[in-house]
């Protein structure tokens, strides 16, 4: 159980009273004050809401529009929204390639992929959030594209709430199967609604790796832990 316990003072000034008596003049001694204590505890939560998405340019501006992988139940802890990663058509080519994952977008205007966390507990425990590539892109035909890997750069947060600290991870990400931190707040950290920018997102593709004409699919998945590992 989380408490919050504030201390306010309320002044009470009895202003000195002066009279005219037979050309005397009189006052009250001393002026007078009075403390009084004001106090609020808080104990359980409401019931957790569903969370709009956010800009995650500033996280407090909210999307007018609902994102069709946006949840749509309130729960303590959640991943509220991620953006897909879209790698477009690309040409195939011999030489060693690195693409770009297409910009999301927020409200008509073009913003770096994104994910958003909200922390509804009562309880400031932290969280971690990890990521991992689940399979590797394979085509339609069951090839898969060898050798080609994920990389998430540069990345950055935003939080909705004044003076809670998420703090991104400090190096560069290739997704190799396993998870891997993105994000994480410590004990005391992370309330209310964060935004993770990635703005670096790439595929890098061998020259020698065989290309098929059509798609070529991965799963990516992201794991929000209850508590940072320290790792």
């Amino acid at each position: 159980m989380m408490m919050f316990k504030c201390r306010a003072t309320l002044a009470v000034l009895t202003v000195g009273l002066t009279m005219l008596t037979g050309g005397s003049i009189f006052s009250a001694e001393k002026d007078e004050t009075a403390t009084v204590p004001a106090t609020v505890s808080f104990a359980g939560v409401e019931e957790p809401i569903v969370i709009d998405r956010v800009n995650p340019t500033d996280a407090k501006t909210k999307d007018p529009a609902v994102p069709a992988n946006m949840r749509e139940t309130g729960m303590p802890l959640t991943i509220d929204y991620a953006s897909p990663w879209r790698f477009e058509i690309q040409k195939v080519s011999l030489m060693d390639r690195s693409y770009s994952a297409k910009r999301d977008t927020f409200a008509g205007q073009a913003v770096a992929n994104h994910v958003q966390v909200t922390d509804q507990r009562e309880k400031l425990d932290g969280w971690e959030l990890q990521i991992r590539q689940v399979t590797p892109f394979m085509h339609a035909s069951g090839a898969e594209l060898k050798g080609a890997k994920l990389h998430v750069g540069e990345m950055s947060v935003k939080s909705a709430v004044e003076g809670t600290l998420v703090m991104p991870s400090k190096n560069a990400i290739t997704l190799n199967g396993e998870f891997a931190r993105l994000a994480s707040a410590k004990a005391g950290d992370g309330y209310g609604t964060s935004s993770l920018s990635m703005a670096d997102v790439k595929l890098t593709v061998p020259g020698q790796a065989k290309k098929l004409a059509g798609n070529y699919s991965s799963e990516v998945v992201y794991k929000l832990l209850a508590a940072p590992t320290g790792a």
